[in-house]
């Protein structure tokens, strides 16, 4: 029942262009006994589906923070970044883990102009509790903060707590994820209207899957926390 969590504060994309890249600056993803709980939706397409092209490279695509409805890097074309947000990891430490500690990474983007992004992810060990804090430093912005769920995972929503359940060899599993409260949370799941709640486990696939996803406002130095508990 091993808990996995994978951080993103590394360059966007490759060289200039950054064909490939996604606008995923500090998203997080979480797998509990080999079992996406937060995932990376996938890239489902290249040509000919502009629409879905933009979702799954998108802010609002990843496990990450958007601002004023726009991406933290700036797409040219489906192929093409002209700007790139630049992450700086600020600490990486995973040293308590096998003492049943606590790991820690913090990193943060200046993806929007005037405003930074900052994050900081703990996982303890012992008491199997995840924390994510979300700080925005800036003038006044929209907010929206999106958690991915994998395919197997599903949730129930009530105000800003979700009980997530999914199944492990026909052994039941479950979790609770305590949203930021003074974020409004709505739970979206397989939208075309625009795209929204979907998993793409390869090219030209992809299925339906639940994203959550919490709407406010940020002033000054905001913050947000998310705690993800696994039961026993």
């Amino acid at each position: 029942e091993e808990i996995w969590v994978r951080c993103d504060g590394g360059p966007h994309g490759f060289l200039s262009i950054a064909a490939h890249a996604h606008a995923d600056a500090l998203s997080v993803e979480v797998r509990h006994d080999g079992v996406d709980v937060l995932a990376d939706p996938g890239t489902f397409c290249y040509h000919g589906q502009p629409e879905w092209r933009r979702y799954f490279r998108s802010t609002l695509g990843h496990n990450t923070l958007e601002l004023d409805g726009g991406d933290q890097s700036v797409s040219g074309g489906p192929f093409l970044w002209t700007r790139h947000a630049r992450s700086r990891v600020l600490v990486a430490d995973a040293s308590g883990a096998p003492a049943g500690g606590t790991s820690r990474w913090c990193a943060e983007h200046d993806g929007y102009q005037d405003s930074v992004h900052r994050r900081l992810v703990e996982l303890a060990s012992g008491s199997r509790e995840l924390t994510v804090f979300d700080e925005v430093r800036g003038p006044h912005r929209d907010v929206r903060l999106a958690f991915h769920l994998g395919p197997a995972v599903t949730a129930e929503l009530e105000g800003n707590r979700a009980r997530l359940t999914w199944s492990v060899d026909g052994e039941e599993r479950s979790a609770e994820l305590d949203l930021p409260a003074r974020l409004t949370w709505r739970a979206h799941r397989g939208e075309s209207e625009p795209p929204l709640g979907w998993y793409s486990a390869g090219f030209g696939r992809k299925e339906p899957a639940t994203t959550l996803v919490g709407t406010g406002v940020a002033e000054g130095t905001q913050g947000f926390t998310t705690v993800l508990r696994f039961h026993g």
